[in-house]
């Protein structure tokens, strides 16, 4: 009765629901895929200050509070500008082809919402408690084993450097479904990259950064050219260790 009265079939409520949260997800992956790339660097910086100076790969990954990368720079809540354009973009995009499609205001709005919520939900509340401890998942058995698995496979991501310096594997959050369609899954830890990090170190300025009170992150945080510094620590002798399984 209330779904006729909105003017949507079940049928077309859940093709839209899943649809929604597919597209959410394809986006989701591909956005943080480019995030680790410095493609746009203003963008990529403000993710990078959350994977190398907060929660980086010599760091622990969990605390009792979470630690914001977003303290002093615009944010909506603890969302960033990286990842609030390119999904105003995407959302922009989406209810352009849902006019195309003549799809009704119900639709839209059915459509839009779940844009919006699987996100949030998705990258930001469920991300964020990935770095907590004893987060109240860990303690539901329906929950338990996905969020423990889906926290590992994060932990990978976070820690998982190629001789690039870059972060290459799991850009998934709660479901890995494209990771391992475009094959950049890893179910687990790599011996640790030395060299790779080294080059991070040397790309980010890491070194002068981490000396730095944490307020001065996004200023200082930057990507810079140092091609005789990196060609020299790229073909450096490689060193490694087990990278570390904190779950």
């Amino acid at each position: 009765m209330f779904l006729a009265i909105l003017g949507v079939t079940l049928r077309g409520l859940l093709f839209t629901i899943t649809g929604s949260c597919f597209v959410a997800e394809f986006s989701g992956y591909w956005l943080h895929r480019l995030l680790h790339s410095d493609r746009f660097p203003a963008l990529s910086r403000g993710h990078l200050i959350h994977h190398f100076l907060i929660y980086g790969p010599k760091q622990p990954l969990r605390a009792e509070k979470y630690k914001d990368a977003t303290e002093d720079r615009f944010s909506l809540g603890n969302i960033g500008l990286e990842w609030l354009v390119p999904s105003a973009l995407i959302l922009a995009s989406a209810w352009g082809v849902l006019c195309w499609l003549h799809a009704s205001r119900a639709y839209q709005a059915i459509a839009l919402s779940t844009l919006m919520f699987w996100p949030v939900f998705m990258f930001s509340y469920l991300h964020d408690r990935m770095h907590l401890r004893n987060f109240w998942m860990t303690r539901v058995p329906l929950l338990k084993s996905w969020f423990v698995q889906a926290r590992r496979f994060h932990d990978i991501h976070h820690r998982s450097l190629n001789d690039q310096g870059r972060m290459d594997r799991n850009f998934g959050i709660g479901f890995f479904f494209f990771d391992r369609l475009f094959r950049t899954i890893s179910k687990r830890h790599r011996p640790f990259n030395c060299s790779g990090y080294r080059i991070a170190q040397l790309r980010y300025n890491l070194n002068r950064d981490l000396q730095e009170d944490s307020s001065n992150f996004p200023s200082s945080f930057r990507a810079w050219d140092a091609p005789r510094e990196l060609q020299s620590a790229a073909t450096a002798p490689r060193f490694t260790g087990t990278g570390g399984n904190s779950l």
